[in-house]
């Protein structure tokens, strides 16, 4: 148990590690570390079991989502992954207080399921803790002059990113179950693959900017 562990961390320190060189020191990196991912996401696809729409909708759904990073990284025509950085934040914290809160509250007798024929581990004492978490965050984000917004816009985002984020979870969930596989992938030790990586930020992203896009923030 103790060698999954630390597995699991020392591959999750390195992905973030590899996340944050790409969104932060060269357009190139940016761009090509987009590429990797949106390759990898289309190609574990094409490796699982799936037929009919889910070969033509899945691939479609991560061209979309790859072209929505490459707008953010360079909006207004020039290179930057902070905003990028920041939903990215928001998302791993929405993960971080699902985790958390889900396996100290949500795994006792008793407690409510969120989508028990989806995902049984999931729990409502989760989803909740990992609102708390991205709200956190983003306030952490806004105060820091990072994300900079006016501060209910922050918090709106952050609410919108966790529940999104959790609707791109289940998606993905639903998916593997109706393929009868554990994971999509195996390309980081003790996270699956590169879909079960980015199977929130496939919806909270997009979700997130066509938020700021209404309320004309970017």
């Amino acid at each position: 148990m103790m060698n999954k562990v630390l597995v699991r961390t020392i591959s999750g320190i390195c992905f973030v590690l590899v996340m944050l060189a790409g969104l932060l020191l060269n357009k190139y990196l940016f761009a090509a570390l987009v590429a990797f991912i949106t390759i990898g996401m289309i190609v574990e696809i094409f490796k699982m079991p799936t037929a009919g729409s889910d070969r033509i909708l899945w691939p479609l759904l991560i061209i979309c989502y790859g072209l929505v990073l490459l707008v953010l990284g360079f909006i207004h025509g020039k290179f930057s992954g902070i905003l990028l950085l920041c939903f990215f934040i928001m998302i791993w914290s929405s993960d971080v207080g699902a985790f958390c809160t889900g396996s100290l509250l949500g795994q006792r007798a008793g407690s409510r399921k969120l989508a028990p024929k989806i995902s049984p581990n999931k729990s409502w004492a989760g989803f909740w803790g990992g609102l708390v978490f991205t709200a956190a965050a983003s306030l952490i984000l806004n105060r820091t002059g990072l994300l900079p917004l006016p501060l209910v816009h922050s918090l709106g985002l952050a609410v919108l990113v966790h529940c999104a984020g959790v609707c791109g979870d289940l998606l993905e969930s639903k998916l593997k179950r109706k393929c009868g596989v554990k994971d999509s992938g195996n390309l980081i030790p003790g996270h699956g693959g590169l879909l079960d990586r980015f199977d929130s930020s496939m919806v909270a992203v997009p979700v997130g900017t066509l938020y700021l896009m209404v309320f004309n923030l970017i």
